[in-house]
């Protein structure tokens, strides 16, 4: 009884956190609106934490399609924030065919070769191998380029932080729910703690953007000066 209670709370603070990148995007909308990294993370934050509110209704009458949906929304923000920052526009097509891909997966696996059980293990296993290899990618392409200033300085570089350790903390746990699902349920309560850091590092990463645009419009404001 207390484990559960102790579970509950931390489903709780899973499902508000949500709203951390969310409200933290609409305080600033002006600023943030044509960041469309920033308009899809918030986006995201906000369908979760409606699914997740509504958890209790959506897992006892629509265990499936709620399932379903929340990988696929998921999977969805990540690939694009990903792909967004990606420059090479072969590899952005690439992912754009292999994400076609993964639904019509997600949806064969879920409804159409097999009885949907308690969660949809084999969809998030793909997603989590995908967003590995989109993320090696992308962080090859990123060392290619010489910037000055620090990675962690960059907004985006907290959102995939926060994507990588979200999905590698959780894939043996999920992996392991469909064979096992009392082992699983024993130690499940660590991975809401895992989505709660992504959300605080996607809170991290909207902060940073907003920094970042601060700066350049004091860079912009200041009027050239010719020296010579």
């Amino acid at each position: 009884m207390k484990f559960q209670k102790i579970e509950r709370l931390f489903f709780n603070i899973l499902t508000y956190s949500f709203l951390l990148p969310t409200l933290s995007f609409s305080i600033y909308f002006n600023k943030l609106k044509s960041n469309k990294v920033a308009v899809a993370v918030s986006i995201y934050s906000a369908v979760i934490f409606l699914l997740l509110f509504f958890d209790d209704f959506l897992s006892s009458n629509y265990r499936a399609i709620y399932s379903t949906f929340y990988t696929t929304v998921e999977y969805c923000c990540f690939s694009y924030v990903i792909a967004h920052i990606i420059q090479n526009k072969k590899i952005r097509i690439v992912i754009l065919i292999l994400s076609i891909f993964f639904i019509g997966l997600e949806i064969s696996t879920n409804f159409l070769i097999d009885r949907f059980r308690t969660l949809d293990s084999v969809p998030i296993g793909v997603e989590t191998i995908l967003i590995f290899i989109y993320t090696f990618y992308l962080f090859y392409e990123q060392f290619q380029v010489m910037e000055t200033g620090y990675i962690y300085n960059k907004g985006w570089f907290w959102f995939i932080v926060g994507i990588i350790f979200y999905l590698s903390s959780s894939f043996f746990f999920n992996i392991l729910a469909s064979d096992h699902l009392a082992l699983a349920k024993k130690y499940w309560s660590l991975t809401l703690i895992f989505e709660t850091v992504k959300n605080i590092l996607f809170f991290v990463g909207i902060i940073l953007l907003l920094k970042r645009r601060g700066k350049g419009k004091n860079s912009s404001s200041i009027p050239y000066l010719d020296m010579v």
